[in-house]
């Protein structure tokens, strides 16, 4: 607390005090001799405080209209190479098959997506590929939380073009597009498989890893290419390929042994994935009883789990035999 002490004061001239009488207690003078605190010297006057609060939100104003301004360059310098059918982007054809409710509108949608073709994939790749920046990245989560949900703003404010178009949604919207295009897009799987290797972010992982798993369900050509990146020496890539031969859904004279082998690797998941595979082969996996019996006694639980599901479908005996309940 800053302390302050007073001292009489003397009279500078005869009849101050009788002029001070006068004046009484409203006088604003200071006493004299008396230590004022110091306090509100440190204390900025509260117009300086204004103007600079202001200063602020007008510096703040600037940085979001260049962000969302640059954001929106860029959307529409990639829009004028986007390929247009019945006078729309594939972007908008996009949109529509992965958001409309209504079922012909998004049947149309896809159509109009295969019509296009292979002249998608460049634009396809292009958005998989897209990442936001540190800051947009931050602002996109914010303003989903305080701007767009606030109703009485119209819509167009409450989502602006950058916001409805952020990196992830491209990404969504690119696999949703490849899965469309299934065998015609059978081509692009070694492009994909790039995508996912490089980990641009978490999103372009996950959805280039959805794109190529579609792809493989509808052109089993591809089979031979996931074969190989089932030996990968990229433990990511091991997952993801064992993860679609494991769909049940290929050759098994091809994949049964593949998967067979995944069943020694040294990652959790892909001994997981490859039992559970097995398993949805059933019978015609009887060949990996051997190695499948010695993942019952895995120190990876969900391991144990697959490998005991799988040998009941695949063989009952053996899985009797085993002690398998």
């Amino acid at each position: 607390m800053p302390e302050f002490s007073c001292a009489p004061a003397p009279n500078p001239r005869p009849g101050a005090g009788a002029d001070s009488a006068r004046r009484g207690p409203t006088s604003r003078a200071p006493l004299a001799g008396c230590r004022q605190p110091q306090v509100a010297r440190f204390l900025p006057p509260a117009w300086h405080t204004a103007v600079m609060r202001k200063r602020v939100y007008i510096a703040l104003a600037v940085v979001l209209v260049i962000l969302a301004g640059v954001i929106t360059w860029q959307a529409l310098r990639l829009r004028e190479r986007e390929p247009v059918y019945q006078g729309k982007g594939l972007r908008t054809w996009l949109s529509e098959a992965r958001y409309e409710s209504n079922w012909e509108a998004r049947g149309r949608a896809e159509a109009a997506i295969r019509h296009i073709g292979t002249n998608a994939i460049p634009t396809l790749l292009e958005m998989l590929r897209q990442k936001d920046s540190p800051l947009a990245s931050k602002l996109v989560p914010w303003w989903g939380r305080h701007i767009a949900p606030m109703q009485p703003l119209p819509s167009f404010i409450r989502f602006p073009h950058w916001y409805r178009n952020n990196a992830q949604i491209q990404n969504s919207e690119a696999e949703r597009g490849f899965e469309i295009l299934g065998t015609n897009a059978q081509q692009t799987v070694t492009a994909l498989m790039e995508v996912y290797e490089q980990n641009i972010s978490h999103s372009t992982q996950d959805y280039a890893g959805g794109a190529l798993s579609a792809i493989a369900v509808a052109a089993p050509s591809t089979v031979p290419s996931f074969l190989r990146w089932a030996a990968s020496t990229n433990q990511s890539v091991r997952v993801l390929a064992v993860s679609v031969l494991s769909q049940g859904r290929h050759e098994p004279s091809l994949v049964v042994p593949a998967l067979s082998k995944c069943l020694s690797d040294t990652n959790n998941v892909v001994r997981t994935l490859a039992a559970q595979g097995l398993g949805w082969y059933g019978a015609e996996a009887r060949q990996a009883v051997p190695v499948l019996v010695p993942l019952l006694n895995d120190p990876y639980r969900f391991a144990r789990v697959a490998a005991t599901n799988a040998l009941k479908k695949i063989d009952p005996k053996a899985a009797a035999k085993a002690g398998v309940k």
